[in-house]
C-alpha cells in the first residue's frame, strides 16, 4: 500500500504509469491523477521517486491544515 496524495487541484486519486524506451530499455515512472490528468514527469527512476514528487507540496498548503 503507497502513501500517494490525493492530486492537489481535484482532490481524485492517482495512479502509478511506467514507461521503457526501446533505446534505453530501463523503466521510468509517473504519477498520475486519474480524473484531472495533472502528473509529474517521466524523470523517475523508482516508483518511491515519482510518488516523492507528486507527494511534494508547498509550505504554505501545509501551514493552512495546521
Amino acid at each position: 500500500m503507497n502513501n500517494r496524495k490525493l492530486c492537489p487541484f481535484c482532490g481524485a486519486a492517482a495512479v502509478m504509469q511506467t514507461f521503457t524506451t526501446a533505446a534505453e530499455k530501463v523503466p521510468r515512472f509517473r504519477v498520475k491523477c486519474s480524473e484531472c490528468w495533472c502528473m509529474t514527469d517521466w524523470d523517475n527512476w523508482t516508483p518511491e521517486e515519482a510518488d516523492a514528487k507528486w507527494n511534494r507540496r508547498t509550505e504554505n498548503e501545509q501551514s493552512q491544515k495546521d
